[in-house]
């Protein structure tokens, strides 16, 4: 209520006059079929959809006090409304500062309010760093000027141009598939990633152009253009919410998918100009405008789930304003009397199926949010420094997902006193106690870890560190050998020729330290002889070494496995190349590998049980033999790495023969229950650990505090 002085009722309340520069335009039809109208603030370039009433209202604000008003739109129009409705209206126009207010109370009111919406700046970007607009250009009078060169791409004919040439496009294309395929592979170079980014840039400006010229086909005026940054990430945006001043919902619609409609116009283009165009930069960036650009338009921009295009067009097509705010409203009213009954009224009257719509919209919406917060949090935690990550992931998951929950939970229980018991209510009781249980009580006994079934002793041989030839294989796939038997003979011609070369430089430089008694220009350099005689001394036992290193032994005792498939002598082999592996026929164990917070709860002698991956039915009952007492830093196996299809997210280390877990994880080794020959090649698979009980609440609360823990360590 807006009070100048202290009144002696209601009615006598004097109302402080409607801002003049406002102004006030016809709207579409209300879903009932009833007027509406279009409040614009034009200082904020912000509109308010009005019903009947409120435009009756307004209509006669000048009466000047509560009561006069209620008596002239009562007898004036068919509406019969009440005091308590202009109140409800007054408040609106205060809120979104409508009115035009003098005196000391009234600035000691903006002064108080001013001061409430001060925010510190961490409170400003936590909550404005998801998305930020930043007013680069104002572009109206550009617009004005140059849309009659444009207007011709409004036509009926350049439509069906577009299309004409778009189905040109997928012919060529369909003719040369492979090829067009061939193309996305050179994009993964420095060329194309600056191809990728200019074309981004120029697509993403005609998309932003085609929102503009649309609405200045319209009419509207186009305030400003800028960047909005997305999560930190620049986008462009274009302001053409004078579009809410259109009371045709087509042209509404049409301004919301403009920029998605240019982009598939340059795309039609693109793919028909990729079948005409040589190999080089500009066929690649053709690709470009014909694949992925508008993809990733179309996959961002029409999402209605986030205030982007997509939210617009399905705002403007349901005719609901304020699509989020209005179904989250009724959502929220669906719950509250799903789950408790409390009888409250529907926060707005739609047909059922326009309200089922809605509630299913906004529970959708929830969901996405909840997945999208959930991401950006872990691309927050991983991108950022260690505690500023962690700290930046907290504040995104407290902030967007656990306060609005709460927040909803707390109005619940505030009303806890209306509560009735009764079918729906003994439900929801029900439900809350399952789902307290599930999350509270250590009923989770089972511990499943990536695990590795091998032998004991599971040496793999390797080709030398230069390419050789196969001179001759002297074993077989399940042969027995002794510790340093002859596997096989390799042959390397180059290393043949470095090693004439030292033996030649060797008798060079014998040469000049023999003759620095008799030639005095030899004996000048006999220093520099000396240590060049030494280096090739040194060169030629080095190379000899690699030499005998071509007669491949045993490295231990045990059974030949896994022989490189058609190894055969004659083979020529690249250099590191794996020939053949040796294993411990008497010893199997099993490399388990499980969470930090797992940890405690297993210990040496549980029993457990291996599962082959691909074949459940190959399993195998062990005991705990071993457990690591710090945290595996690398690994050498390959099989369990993610780069090699396994279940561990790995980085690979120096020369990609170690990798390096992304998270802390702990070694157990595992024996069989009774005695088991190991296999012919190493099994990746499963193992499941019967460890001691936990709760779903107390394993993520220990996978937390492991985080929080490693993250804040040097």
């Amino acid at each position: 209520m807006i009070v100048s002085a202290a009144p002696a009722s209601a009615a006598e309340t004097p109302l402080s006059p409607l801002r003049e520069e406002i102004a006030i335009f016809p709207g579409p039809a209300a879903l009932d079929g009833s007027p509406t109208w279009t409040l614009h603030d034009p200082a904020l370039n912000r509109f308010y959809r009005l019903g009947w009433s409120e435009f009756e209202i307004i209509s006669r604000w000048d009466a000047g006090t509560i009561g006069a008003l209620t008596e002239r739109v009562n007898a004036e129009t068919t509406l019969q409304i009440e005091a308590e409705d202009i109140e409800d209206l007054a408040r609106f126009l205060m809120t979104y500062d409508l009115l035009h207010i003098t005196g000391p109370q009234a600035t000691a009111d903006l002064v108080k309010k001013a001061e409430k919406q001060r925010q510190r700046w961490s409170t400003w970007l936590l909550h404005n760093y998801l998305f930020m607009r930043i007013p680069l250009l104002r572009p109206d009078r550009f617009l004005t000027a140059t849309y009659p060169y444009v207007r011709w791409v409004f036509s009926r004919a350049f439509a069906l141009t577009v299309i004409a040439i778009g189905v040109a496009g997928l012919y060529l294309v369909a003719r040369q598939w492979d090829t067009f395929l061939s193309t996305f592979v050179d994009l993964f170079s420095i060329a194309g990633a600056f191809f990728f980014g200019v074309t981004l840039m120029v697509m993403k400006a005609i998309h932003e152009l085609g929102h503009a010229y649309t609405a200045k086909r319209f009419g509207c005026r186009v305030p400003n253009m800028g960047v909005a940054l997305l999560v930190l990430v620049p986008v462009l945006y274009t302001d053409v919410n004078e579009g809410w001043k259109l009371t045709s919902r087509r042209q509404r619609l049409g301004i919301g998918i403009a920029g998605v409609t240019a982009e598939l116009c340059c795309a039609a283009v693109a793919l028909c100009a990729w079948g005409f165009l040589p190999e080089g930069p500009a066929r690649s960036v053709a690709f470009l405008v014909a694949t992925t650009t508008w993809v990733t338009t179309v996959l961002l921009n029409l999402s209605p789930f986030m205030r982007y295009d997509g939210y617009y067009v399905l705002s403007d097509w349901l005719e609901v304003p304020n699509l989020h705010a209005r179904s989250f409203a009724l959502a929220r009213w669906w719950l509250r009397e799903t789950l408790f009954g409390f009888g409250d009224p529907a926060p707005e009257e739609f047909p059922l199926g326009r309200q089922r719509f809605l509630i299913a919209f906004a529970l959708t919406t929830w969901i996405y949010r909840f997945l999208l917060f959930i991401g950006i949090a872990l691309i927050v935690y991983h991108f950022a420094f260690k505690v500023v990550g962690v700290a930046m992931m907290i504040a995104e998951v407290g902030f967007f997902l656990v306060r609005p929950i709460a927040a909803e939970m707390l109005v619940w229980f505030r009303r806890r006193g209306e509560l009735r018991w009764g079918p729906r209510t003994l439900w929801t009781a029900g439900g809350v106690l399952v789902l307290l249980a599930l999350l509270l009580v250590p009923w989770r006994s089972g511990i499943e870890a990536p695990a590795l079934l091998k032998s004991r002793q599971h040496v793999d041989v390797f080709v030398p560190e230069f390419g050789a030839r196969v001179v001759s294989l002297a074993v077989h796939n399940g042969e027995e050998v002794g510790a340093g038997a002859s596997l096989l003979r390799l042959l390397a011609p180059d290393l043949d020729y470095k090693l004439a070369q030292a033996r030649s430089e060797i008798e060079i430089t014998q040469w000049q330290m023999n003759a620095r008694g008799i030639d005095p220009t030899v004996l000048a350099r006999s220093q520099v002889a000396v240590r060049e005689y030494q280096a090739a001394v040194g060169e030629y036992k080095a190379l000899a070494d690699q030499k005998r290193r071509l007669d491949v032994t045993a490295p231990i005792a045990g059974r030949v496995v896994d022989v490189a498939e058609n190894l055969k002598a004659g083979d020529w082999l690249p250099a590191k190349a794996r020939l053949l592996s040796i294993v411990d026929p008497a010893q199997t164990v099993v490399e388990a590998y499980v969470n930090e917070s797992e940890l405690e709860r297993v210990a040496l002698g549980d029993r457990a049980t291996f599962y082959a991956e691909g074949d459940e039915r190959v399993s195998m009952s062990l005991r705990i033999a071993d457990i690591a007492r710090s945290s595996t830093r690398s690994f050498r196996e390959p099989y369990l790495a993610s780069q090699f299809g396994g279940p561990i997210a790995a980085r690979a280390g120096k020369d990609n023969r170690e990798f390096v877990p992304d998270r802390t994880i702990y070694r157990l080794t595992l024996v069989p229950m009774t005695p088991e020959a190991p296999p012919p090649q190493m099994i990746r698979g499963t193992v499941t650990l019967q460890g001691a009980a936990i709760s779903i609440a107390a394993s993520a609360w220990r996978t937390f505090l492991g985080i929080v823990v490693r993250e804040a360590g040097p």
